[in-house]
């Protein structure tokens, strides 16, 4: 069973918050995955109004993610805890996913083949500000159907679009192509992580052999430009 670190904010209503984790980790264990916040656990001991108890919560909350295969933040606020655990979590290679709906498992970055899900992590840092025609980006994996949402179905070749530019003045579209399927897709140039990693590109096809067969021979096509959204 995967181990998760589950984060989101504890100072303010503090019982709410308490009791949110509580959810997020019951919601994510009924998925899956082991999943631990630091709330549930070292709130016991670790006194949160205290500033050298805070302190010890902080470092064994990390510890704590350092042992974890993933970390989950959970909602839209991003308190000064949970952004020590992103930048942990950034500097130590470990996946980061971003729940917009933490009470919506639906959206759960699971992978129904065992595979973990890509993640920015996964992508050539700052390549959100390239231009991603031609090139091989990752997906979101909010934009899948739980039943296809593999890293496989993350990885498309960009190959036109308005939105491809970085600063895009009409429309943030971008046209999307699958290396394998080669199924159509067209969504925002913000529901994508970024450019592909060459080590993503090299793990994915170890993972998927279908993929390996036709990634070096895929080359950018020209699309129509009809909307081929769905």
């Amino acid at each position: 069973m995967k181990q998760v670190y589950i984060a989101s904010p504890l100072r303010g209503d503090y019982d709410t918050n308490i009791r949110n984790a509580v959810e997020y980790c019951h919601l994510a264990t009924e998925n899956g995955v082991l999943a631990l916040a630091p709330h549930i656990i070292f709130s016991q001991w670790c006194n949160d109004t205290v500033p050298e108890q805070r302190e010890q919560g902080l470092k064994l909350g990390l510890e704590l993610l350092a042992h974890s295969e993933e970390l989950w933040v959970m909602g839209k606020q991003i308190s000064e805890g949970m952004r020590g655990e992103i930048e942990f979590a950034a500097a130590h290679g470990i996946p980061t996913f971003y729940m917009r709906n933490p009470t919506a498992p639906q959206y759960y970055p699971i992978s129904p083949d065992g595979n973990c899900l890509l993640s920015e992590s996964d992508c050539i840092p700052n390549s959100r500000k390239e231009n991603y025609e031609g090139q091989w980006i990752i997906l979101r994996h909010e934009n899948l159907a739980e039943e296809h949402r593999i890293p496989l179905n993350q990885l498309w070749l960009c190959t036109h679009g308005p939105g491809c530019p970085a600063i895009h003045k009409f429309s943030d579209t971008i046209h999307l192509l699958h290396p394998v399927d080669r199924d159509h897709f067209a969504i925002a140039r913000g529901e994508v992580y970024g450019v592909a990693k060459p080590e993503t590109l090299e793990r994915l096809t170890g993972l998927y052999p279908a993929l390996g067969e036709n990634l070096t021979a895929l080359q950018p096509v020209a699309e129509p430009d009809e909307d081929m959204s769905r």
